[in-house]
């Protein structure tokens, strides 16, 4: 499985840009220290200032990470998940909420010193169904999303935001967002199928400006901070609400505020909730007459005085990766919404739009090319070169899969024998890195100069299984997701796996575990990364061992230089960048620490 390669203030997957260069082969072979947790470990991150957490069914542990002693542990918290389990941005909390009553109906919300594993407030009980938490550090505020219901003490039924203080606990304000289960649900990270719990988790975090937080859960709404009020609300529904992210993440420039939903661009005044334009359906942009599903717009990004607009693609409902079409690029007005450009050939799949402004360009790719369209004062393609994936196997051998790539992938497709087919793979993300972009499928990685607009180096590495292929399709549809999200892709990122791991919320992930990098790098020294790593898990060549492992692959030249037998057929694993260490969770309930 390749680890998608997410670059965002906070990011989940198996990544890791590493701070030692290597040359050759380097091989970590014993651990450096051994935990036993007891039992199976559901969820695992690096803080910002260097300890490790973990989430079993029984407990949350901290950890220190350099001699793998249990700091503290807390049995208080039991089924926790990352969305009810957050780091507070800039601070040493761990924001948590404690389940209770007859199918969770009633839920505390509790701050945590993570270094200490001391309580710095309990609130008062709330009974409902908890949805979600939106940490505000910025405003001093955390802010509990829950439906709840009529309790005779002046609570009333409906799904209501309340805000917490986040020095003393104390509740600020409570509004009425919308009515009871209003708001489209989707499956929480390890909810169980028999009784499954629903929470926020399809959805992208809001976006803080001053005072306001505009919220994307049915549409738009912008609430005051201060007072609890919501300022205004403009409704549109999402894509599909059986899947996630069918919102695309808000933009806002000037005084305007974007969104998409419904298949339509909006643009809403900021201030004052008015709708300035909306645009005719994309549908009817990508040359569907009357169509049955609208497209589902999932990326919009708005340069100088254009939106660039992706629709379609790879989304997840929590279960399974469906690719869902039509798929295309448009670009419109954002003056008045009208068209300038709509790109027909796309096929086979589509990538998150990477905005390239070294040489004024934006880029996507299908299942056939990589593409880039200027940013200028008319849109024109720019450049358009086939995608050229090829299977490398160790650190030399190289073969193009099937009959060659001459003709892109779609023709391979359609000539190569059924069997060959699950060896294909098409893009799904794309991701910048140290001065060039990278290329993912769920089994490819590519490096690309946008400047010379050629192919760098091209790898692949056979999953061990069907069931690590379906894994990684997750991951980097994921990550296509955390890539569309220009609003926090900026910095480094740390790296998680496993089954579960692809089907958890990525912007709750991009908003726990990133900001890690900068603290971690000062407390072993300040050291700064020569290289960016990414690791598949893939099958192991004999003569390193063999079985099943993880392979590094160095994103400046392409080269596999790195290696770890793992010896499980389904590894979870997350690794510490800046320290060059791999966490192996072996089994499950026990943790492994690894040094390269």
């Amino acid at each position: 499985m390749i680890a998608p390669i997410l670059r965002s203030f906070r990011t989940v997957a198996a990544v890791a840009l590493l701070t030692a260069a290597i040359s050759g082969w380097a091989a970590a072979s014993k651990p450096v220290w051994t935990l036993p947790l007891g039992e199976d470990a559901k969820w695992e991150t690096l803080t910002d200032l260097g300890v490790l957490l973990v989430g079993t069914d029984s407990a949350i542990h901290c950890i220190d990470p350099d001699t793998g002693k249990v700091l503290w542990k807390n049995a208080t918290f039991k089924k926790s998940n990352t969305m009810n389990a957050r780091e507070i941005p800039g601070t040493p909390f761990l924001l948590c909420n404690q389940f209770s009553g007859m199918a969770n109906s009633k839920s505390t919300f509790t701050l945590i010193d993570y270094l200490t594993g001391e309580t710095e407030w309990t609130a008062p009980e709330v009974s409902g169904q908890y949805l979600g938490t939106i940490p505000v550090p910025e405003k001093g505020l955390a802010i509990l999303v829950m439906t709840t219901w009529k309790d005779g003490k002046g609570q009333e039924h409906g799904t209501f935001l309340f805000a917490h203080d986040l020095a003393t606990g104390e509740r600020k304000w409570s509004t009425l967002l919308t009515k009871a289960n209003g708001i489209p649900l989707h499956m929480a990270d390890n909810s169980g199928k028999f009784m499954p719990r629903m929470d926020l988790s399809g959805y992208h975090d809001p976006v803080l400006e001053g005072d306001t937080l505009y919220l994307g859960y049915l549409g738009v709404h912008a609430l005051d901070l201060n007072t609890g009020a919501i300022k205004w609300g403009v409704e549109f529904p999402p894509g599909d609400k059986g899947l996630k992210r069918t919102y695309a993440p808000l933009r806002i420039v000037g005084d305007v505020l974007y969104g998409a939903g419904g298949g339509s661009i909006h643009a809403i005044n900021k201030e004052t909730g008015a709708t300035l334009w909306k645009s005719d359906r994309i549908s009817e942009y990508a040359g569907l007459f009357k169509a049955r599903d609208n497209a589902i717009v999932t990326q919009i990004e708005v340069i100088d005085d254009k939106i660039y607009a992706r629709y379609g693609g790879n989304f997840s409902n929590g279960q399974t990766v469906m690719l869902k079409e039509p798929l295309g690029v448009v670009v419109v007005s954002a003056a008045d919404g009208k068209p300038l450009y709509q790109d027909k050939k796309i096929e086979g799949g589509l990538t998150n739009l990477m905005a390239l402004p070294e040489i004024g360009a934006v880029m996507f790719a299908d299942g056939k090319e990589l593409v880039g369209l200027s940013a200028g004062a008319t849109v024109e393609e720019i450049f358009r070169v086939p995608i050229e994936f090829k299977r490398k196997m160790g650190g030399g051998d190289i073969a193009k899969i099937g009959l060659g790539l001459t003709g892109g992938l779609m023709g391979t497709v359609k000539a190569v024998s059924s069997s060959s087919k699950a060896r294909l793979d098409v893009p799904v993300a794309i991701t910048r890195q140290d001065g060039h972009i990278v290329v993912q499928g769920k089994q490819h990685l590519l490096g690309f100069d946008p400047v010379a607009k050629g192919q760098k180096w091209s790898l692949y590495y056979a999953a061990p299984s069907d069931a690590f292929a379906t894994i990684a399709m997750f991951a980097v549809t994921l990550a296509a997701s955390a890539q569309g999200n220009a609003q926090v892709a900026q910095n480094g990122s740390i790296m998680t796996s496993g089954g579960r791991q692809g089907m958890e919320n990525i912007q709750n992930a991009l908003d726990r575990y990133n900001r890690y990098t900068e603290t971690r790098a000062r407390k072993i020294g300040g050291s700064k990364s020569s290289g960016g790593y990414t690791y598949i898990i893939t099958k192991l060549e004999k003569e390193h061992g063999g079985g099943v492992g993880l392979v590094g692959v160095n994103l400046g030249n392409g080269e596999t230089d790195r290696r770890l037998a793992l010896g499980d057929k389904e590894p979870k694993y997350l690794a510490d960048e800046a320290a060059g260490r791999i966490f192996y969770f072996k089994g499950g309930d026990q943790i492994q620490a690894y040094e390269f």
